[in-house]
């Protein structure tokens, strides 16, 4: 169930995040204090508050996808956890654009999920990547190289989707992933230093990363990640970098993935697409591509033309109009409407007991 206090939590944890991430500090001491006085209470949120929001109409569970044959069935061995626990639950029905998303992009459509906050649109891009990664794990075909690339404008956002990562696939180590930014280290000491001094358990340890979470620059070149989250910047310096050029050499990519697209418009947005073709150019496969593109703001029905038009320019390849994917929210029928005096409330209010009576 929906905790909203510890999603108010995650928030403020994300927005500290991006926070220390713009104004990072080389010593270490100066950003532990920095980061501790962000983390006092009322210092960046004052919260949180609640405001009722629509729902969305459901379709499949997974389990249901699995014993139809739309998904793989390893998605059950994904996370050896309770369904409790699990980020990807089987037994909760999928929103329905998500499902939509997962079975188009499974046809090889390429999609823009603009949907609202909050809709899921993440699982609209994740469902799909862990099923072909899935798929392949089924055939023996899943060795090294990268599937999907998920494009992030800002670093915060890109630690957020690393959190999931690492919850999402702690069980499944055949799958690995990585961020590559500005933060990332070179080296494999260094970058297991500075993840031990920034990650510690409840009782304030250092962590390690699992096995399947590639942190430095030098084992990304010798064997890349499955999933390569970064941004558009650094993804250019990595085409242009002769050693980061190789974590692009064995690629069968699969998945590009454009997240807040709309924020690729004027001369980031003509940076972005150039650097989509030139990607394209350099793998093997060019052809084999999808692109899933997402955001909140692209507009209504009535603007499928100008979506379609500026999807299009922004990778280089078509689009369809039914690659357009658009959440619907549940209208409940009211059964019937009743009619209370005003003074009754007035009575609750003075003697809440009397709710029992």
């Amino acid at each position: 169930m929906f905790n909203p206090i510890q999603a108010s939590e995650e928030i403020k944890d994300s927005y500290i995040d991006y926070i220390t991430t713009t104004f990072n500090m080389a010593d270490s001491e100066y950003e532990r204090q920095f980061r501790m006085e962000l983390q006092k209470e009322g210092e960046v949120a004052k919260g949180p508050f609640l405001d009722i929001g629509g729902s969305y109409e459901t379709g499949c569970t997974l389990r249901e996808l699995i014993k139809s044959g739309d998904i793989s069935p390893l998605f059950t061995d994904l996370e050896p956890v309770s369904e409790s626990n699990r980020e990807l639950k089987l037994d909760r029905p999928l929103y329905r654009h998500q499902e939509t998303a997962l079975r188009k992009a499974s046809s090889g459509e390429n999609l823009v999920v603009t949907t609202g906050t909050g809709s899921g649109k993440t699982e609209s891009f994740l469902l799909p990547i862990m099923n072909h990664l899935l798929r392949e794990e089924e055939s023996g075909s899943l060795d090294f190289g990268v599937r999907a690339i998920i494009i992030y404008p800002m670093n915060a956002l890109a630690n957020d989707q690393m959190k999931r990562m690492r919850a999402l696939l702690k069980g499944y180590p055949k799958i690995c992933y990585g961020v590559y930014n500005g933060n990332t280290k070179h080296m494999q000491p260094e970058a297991l230093a500075e993840y031990r001094r920034t990650y510690r358990d409840a009782n304030g340890n250092p962590l390690d990363p699992a096995p399947n979470e590639i942190i430095s620059r030098e084992v990304m070149q010798r064997t890349p990640p499955h999933i390569l989250i970064t941004n558009y910047s650094m993804l250019e310096y990595m085409m242009l970098r002769p050693k980061d050029d190789a974590v692009f050499s064995g690629a069968k990519l699969k998945f590009i993935v454009l997240d807040e697209a709309h924020i690729y418009k004027g001369a980031t947005g003509m940076e972005t697409s150039l650097l989509m073709r030139r990607l394209r150019a350099r793998i093997s496969e060019p052809g084999s591509v999808q692109y899933i593109l997402t955001s909140a703001t692209l507009g209504g029905p009535e603007a499928d033309k100008e979506i379609l038009n500026f999807a299009e320019k922004l990778c280089g390849v078509p689009f369809n109009a039914s690659g357009i994917i658009r959440s619907s929210e549940k209208q409940p029928r009211m059964e019937a409407m009743m009619d209370f005096p005003p003074d009754l409330f007035v009575e609750l209010q003075r003697r809440p007991q009397a709710v029992s009576e």
